[in-house]
């Protein structure tokens, strides 16, 4: 129980993460790669948790969230703070609108899989349009509580039921783990694998989780001795979610003979669960969206909060406001009449071009203040920036040629 405890702030980052983008970009990584892309969830994981770490140690040793610590470290050179800070706001508030869009959009997935259910269709006869507001509603009840411990359970609840249905699922499609194995270590990537290994890791990298974990983790914790208990929680939520990840691959490529797109999924899983593999897989599908529906504008509302010094208290009304109005604009962009499928693609592959923006600047920070200057944490940055400046200059020279 005591374990159980520790667990806090990261939860809100895995059901972040653990979104529609995740689902139906794992889902197609399995269905069209097999195992290969396995590796890549794990370099998603290395960069993850090094992020997330940091942010998370600068917010716990400093009591600043990470936008405080750039207004204090960065005081007097006022051109480039106010050139970050113009960044932060592009890439966080607008992606945020964008990946709400997304999380939103998701549920129009979930709703095609369900429908495929003659049963569904008559019994609840729901329209997409209709299920969006209600999943924004639902949204917006979960961050109306009063507070974020709530939050984090309601969180905690919903992700821990998706993840272990996936693991089951991944786990009972599987015959031979040795062929995953082999799969990964055989995997080869080419040219045309780049965009797709840069959704990978935009659905676990997600720039703006890093700014919710920091102050979060402020919030939370208040001593250097909490670090520890920081690291626990990032370490286990953050494995889980990339767990899960793992386990749509896997259990896409143990089926991708049956399946054509990702609403057939629900059709492949069927001599598994029978008549209840399509409204498990669509249930999946609105819950991991509705996750993510909460912790997109809640991040939005810390980053904004913070830029424009507005010291709203977490759990006041003013600060929710602001959390609502990402919301309901998400909402409008996914009821509009969009492919759902390119709205997540989109938003995750756009998470990993903005990605060495937030690294450079969380980085550049770390030093400028004499913070993480081991060797070890020098090389692991490195390599972060390498693969991260790598990944975003393939992607964008993919989009424009």
């Amino acid at each position: 129980m005591k374990f159980l405890r520790e667990i806090g702030p990261a939860t809100l980052i895995a059901g972040a993460f653990i979104g529609p983008g995740t689902v139906s970009v794992c889902t197609l990584a399995g269905m069209n790669h097999g195992y290969a892309l396995i590796s890549v969830m794990f370099v998603s994981l290395f960069m993850t948790i090094v992020l997330q770490e940091l942010s998370a140690r600068l917010a716990i040793t400093f009591q600043k969230d990470l936008i405080e610590l750039i207004r204090h470290y960065f005081k007097g050179q006022k051109n480039l703070k106010f050139a970050i800070f113009i960044l932060i706001f592009l890439a966080i508030v607008f992606g945020n609108i964008a990946y709400e869009a997304g999380n939103l959009s998701g549920i129009n997935i979930g709703l095609q899989i369900m429908q495929q259910n003659d049963l569904f269709i008559h019994i609840l006869g729901i329209k997409i349009n209709y299920a969006i507001l209600i999943i924004s509603v639902i949204a917006f009840i979960i961050l109306h509580l009063k507070s974020y411990r709530y939050l984090e359970k309601t969180l905690m609840v919903l992700v821990g039921l998706l993840s272990l249905s996936f693991v089951i699922t991944a786990v009972i499609t599987t015959e031979d783990f040795q062929i995953i194995f082999d799969g990964m270590l055989s995997a080869s990537f080419s040219t045309n694998d780049v965009l797709m290994v840069s959704a990978l890791i935009g659905t676990t990298v997600v720039p703006y989780n890093l700014f919710l974990h920091a102050s979060l983790a402020k919030q939370r914790w208040h001593k250097t001795e909490d670090v520890f208990k920081m690291r626990v929680d990032t370490y286990v939520a953050v494995s889980l979610g990339v767990l899960v990840s793992i386990c749509i691959i896997i259990t896409s490529a143990n089926v991708q003979s049956e399946v054509n797109d990702i609403s057939s999924l629900g059709l492949a899983l069927k001599p598994i669960y029978g008549a209840f593999a399509s409204y498990l897989l669509g249930i999946g599908y609105i819950a991991a969206g509705l996750t993510s529906a909460v912790t997109a504008p809640l991040a939005a509302a810390y980053v904004i909060n913070a830029l424009f010094n507005y010291n709203y208290s977490l759990e006041s009304y003013a600060f929710k406001r602001l959390s609502y109005a990402v919301l309901l604009i998400g909402c409008i962009v996914a009821a509009l009449d969009f492919n759902p499928i390119q709205v997540i693609t989109i938003a995750q592959i756009s998470n990993a071009i903005v990605l060495p923006i937030l690294v450079l600047i969380i980085f550049g920070l770390a030093q400028k203040i004499n913070h993480s200057k081991s060797i070890l944490n020098s090389v692991l940055q490195l390599l972060i920036i390498i693969l991260s400046v790598g990944l975003s200059l393939s992607s964008l020279y993919k989009i424009v040629f």
